[in-house]
């Protein structure tokens, strides 16, 4: 919704193992890769190419492994060179980049907005999608844990030795990202922080103000469509993974359904060190 706003260019979780090599030259290979100024060296100049909007064809032909990802580059290069001779701002998008966030703005003086979420709908999305996470990728080559997530390394080394099943492993992964977004509040007053379930209750107003604040254009387009992917006509849920078109005030609660009584107060007590700081007893 914010890359409808003119002049921006929309950058696809760079972060991502799965991103082609093209878009994403600093091939990230392992899930909540923590970049510091310790091993920045490793990742910066390929994240500064896809900020920059540059498309990388020698990196996307050396990792191609199919005629499909061959097939795509002619559409990747093509867009990315418009964009960067018109000048467009690179708009990020990029959950598995959370922990990463303090060195990509210190790095990138990036304007940062993080989107909280229950977790119970958290947890409700990844069992319905079927995911789930091997927490051994928060440790690196020497075996030691970044900073942002060592208060969580008992319950990280665990996971990683004996994983739990889905709702157990949604629980840790929940409190280490929300952990670590409690500690950007109190550190980085001037980031723009939000709950999904007040922006799907007020999306037009939400968007307003996140337009004003990062210094973009509503355009009366990009207001229609905002107005049109919340509508009370769209579906409850999305149909897919990657369906933006939601009935979003409907949607809140979903997780009700998609989880069982008993699942819900395991959540709850499993989380309840960190929930308290985003959300209330009334919110479950």
């Amino acid at each position: 919704m914010l890359a409808l706003a003119p002049g921006v260019g929309y950058v696809h979780e760079p972060f991502s193992p799965k991103t082609p090599n093209g878009l994403s030259p600093a091939g990230f290979r392992r899930y909540y890769t923590v970049v510091t100024t310790e091993n920045e060296d490793r990742f910066r100049p390929g994240l500064a190419e896809s900020l920059a909007l540059r498309y990388d064809l020698g990196a996307q032909l050396r990792s191609a492994r199919s005629w499909r990802d061959v097939a795509r580059v002619p559409r990747d290069y093509r867009r990315l060179r418009g964009w960067r001779r018109n000048g467009r701002r690179p708009l990020v998008k990029d959950p598995i980049a959370l922990l990463s966030a303090e060195w990509l703005a210190a790095t990138f003086d990036m304007d940062v907005v993080v989107l909280i979420r229950h977790p119970a709908a958290f947890a409700a999305s990844l069992k319905r999608l079927g995911w789930s996470h091997s927490f051994a990728t928060f440790f690196d080559e020497n075996g030691t844990l970044p900073e942002v997530v060592r208060p969580y390394e008992t319950d990280i080394r665990e996971q990683a030795h004996r994983p739990g099943d889905g709702l157990a492993q949604a629980a840790v992964l929940w409190r280490l990202l929300y952990g670590a977004v409690d500690g950007y509040r109190e550190r980085h007053p001037d980031w723009t922080f939000l709950r999904h379930e007040d922006a799907s209750l007020e999306p037009a107003a939400t968007f307003e103000l996140l337009y004003e604040r990062l210094a973009l254009e509503l355009t009366p387009s990009a207001r229609a469509e905002i107005e049109q992917s919340s509508a009370s006509d769209n579906p409850s849920e999305l149909p897919t993974p990657h369906a933006v078109a939601l009935d979003s005030a409907a949607s809140l609660g979903r997780w009700r359904d998609q989880l069982t009584p008993d699942e819900v107060e395991t959540l709850r007590e499993r989380t309840r060190d960190v929930w308290p700081r985003f959300y209330a007893e009334s919110d479950w």
